[in-house]
């Protein structure tokens, strides 16, 4: 198959002008003595409790989140065309060398905005090298030519081809003007390119270049998602929408974690915003994932392609496999699941995915377009853009909600309800834009003591929910084994007090505290046996701050729960 290239598509007009535009967190084993919190009342230090280590409350086994270490040494192409699939799995390359690829999510297919809510930034370490990422891209097979076609309703002389517009409802809304932002951080987009040269709301985030072997990617992505209503060649999903575009290839090789991770950040500035990654890599990333909950924490949903490894086993794949990620997979004309698509217990929704029709930079082709593409790349900027037009509609929504009601909305396909390979189902804007909303999950992300900690990876971390004035609350809130497999929540003991916690979930969650000088939940034995107090703690002479997980028993892949903490003398 490698000598078969995707279809260029012929609009019957060339296009002649080419323009050039021009941490460390990890520790192993125990961890020494760290300085607790200061108290809340701001007196002198804490009093050193005992380390006795103490069973969960409620008995039996707790399901453990999974630690993802991070493999310097392996990597993986950065194209996914279909001989290339193998290199999906994980490359040898020995020591890691100065650059890594990410993959982007792309195959080609067979014949058959709110200003920003005083967002926040963390500090993250320097970036040791570079790791470059690979597109979920696969070249399959293609014959003939695109051609325009009327149809009902049309504006766009390629719009009868885009069969996934009626399939995820965007011809039964609607479309409303630009509000929340799309947020493509991808390869260059090409910024000459009709469909992008002059569109209303659509900002650059940086220069882009669209010259590499590579970076093309982008501008297939950008379209997909938001190509306008000019009458020149395709239509987006959200044609209107505010569109924001950072090339995260600054290196002709692909997209690099590096930029990748700046990219990310530079949107997490001016949250609310979709942030769209169809690009991937089966190593984690630890500065790439702080990027994510960073914009996961200003309020911003981060959308990513699932992987195109399904006939390859479905190996764990991120960004798409981290908690706070919505992940989609692929599906085709007949709403069946694409037989690349990676399945995943992770997975939220699924998308049209196959016989995908683009923009390409006209440095790559004079007419603009191609078809005859396929993959999770272009499943993930529909899902983007859906996202973009439901949150405009429902700006009151939080992200967490949003990404609720897209899940609870989906058409189901397969077996009735949740299943690995197309998640909840397929992606429905008009039965998005009526459902009713959840309950806000307070306090997200919590996943850690980096996370709820002031001065970490946030500057003010999470607010105590219990203080001197309020020493007892309860809560409301939930955790998913792949979603947002723990809870945890800063308290403040009061002085000659006991606090407890009891977690209501039917037995689902069980809560447990920990002491002022946790530095994260799995650390070792010895400072596990310090820090682990069980279901209560009491405070000498002196407050402190201490934390509470709250955490899965097993007994099920997800749970509703209630917090209490109560603080008494005895």
């Amino acid at each position: 198959m490698g000598d078969l290239e995707p279809r260029l598509v012929d609009l019957g007009r060339a296009v002649e002008e080419q323009v050039e535009i021009e941490r460390s967190r990890a520790l192993d084993g125990d961890e020494g003595p760290v300085p607790p919190e200061p108290g809340l009342d701001r007196e002198q230090e804490v009093e050193e409790l005992s380390g006795l280590e103490a069973a969960l409350e409620g008995g039996g086994p707790v399901q453990e989140a999974r630690l993802v270490g991070v493999a310097d040494g392996r990597r993986v192409d950065e194209r996914r065309d279909r001989d290339e699939l193998d290199a999906l799995r994980g490359v040898e390359l020995g020591e890691r060398g100065p650059d890594r690829r990410l993959a982007v999510a792309e195959i080609g297919a067979e014949a058959d905005v709110c200003p920003g809510h005083g967002a926040t930034l963390a500090t993250l370490p320097g970036v040791v090298g570079r790791r470059f990422l690979a597109v979920f891209l696969v070249a399959l097979c293609a014959s003939g030519t695109a051609a325009a076609a009327p149809t009902r309703g049309a504006t766009e002389p390629l719009e009868a081809q885009e069969w996934w517009l009626a399939d995820v409802g965007a011809d039964r809304a609607e479309t409303p003007g630009p509000g929340v932002p799309i947020a493509i951080v991808d390869s260059g987009t090409d910024p000459t390119h009709p469909e992008f040269a002059g569109r209303p709301n659509t900002t650059f985030l940086n220069t882009q270049s669209v010259f590499g072997r590579e970076e093309y990617h982008g501008t297939i992505v950008a379209s997909v998602a938001a190509a306008p209503a000019n009458e020149t060649g395709m239509l987006g999903v959200y044609p209107s929408a505010a569109l924001e575009l950072y090339d995260a290839s600054s290196d002709p090789r692909g997209i690099s974690d590096f930029s990748a991770v700046a990219g990310i950040l530079a949107v997490a500035q001016q949250c609310p915003a979709v942030i769209n990654l169809s690009f991937g890599s089966t190593d984690a990333d630890d500065q790439l994932q702080d990027a994510i909950l960073n914009a996961v924490h200003n309020g911003c949903l981060v959308v990513a392609s699932a992987g195109n490894s399904g006939e390859f086993g479905s190996p764990t794949t991120f960004p798409a496999s981290w908690p706070h990620v919505f992940t989609v997979g692929a599906t085709d004309e007949k709403d069946q699941v694409a037989s690349f698509s990676t399945s995943s217990p992770g997975l939220d929704v699924s998308a049209p995915g196959v016989d995908i029709l683009g923009a390409v930079p006209l440095s790559r082709n004079a007419t603009g377009f191609q078809d005859g593409l396929a993959g999770t790349s272009f499943s993930s900027p529909i899902v983007a853009a859906a996202a973009a037009w439901v949150w405009t509609l429902r700006p009151t929504l939080k992200a967490s909600q949003l990404a609720d009601i897209l899940r609870a909305s989906a058409r189901d396909i397969g077996p009735p309800g949740f299943d690995p390979a197309s998640g909840f189902g397929i992606v429905d804007i008009p039965a998005a834009l009526v459902a009713p909303p959840g309950p806000i999950d307070p306090s997200e992300p919590n996943d850690d003591i980096d996370q709820v900690k002031p001065g970490k990876l946030f500057e003010l971390g999470q607010p105590p929910l219990t203080t001197p004035a309020k020493p007892s609350i309860r809560i409301a809130a939930e955790v998913d084994s792949s979603e947002d497999p723990r809870d945890l929540y800063r308290i403040w003991v009061p002085p000659d007090r006991t606090v407890r916690v009891s977690v209501a979930a039917g037995g689902k969650a069980a809560a447990r505290i920990w002491g002022p000088q946790t530095v994260r939940v799995n650390e070792g034995v010895k400072a596990r046996r310090r820090d682990l107090r069980g279901s209560s703690v009491r405070a000498g002479k002196k407050g402190f701050v201490a934390y509470v997980e709250v955490v899965l028993t097993g007994r099920s892949s997800d749970a509703k729960y209630t917090l209490s903490i109560t603080a008494a003398k005895r």
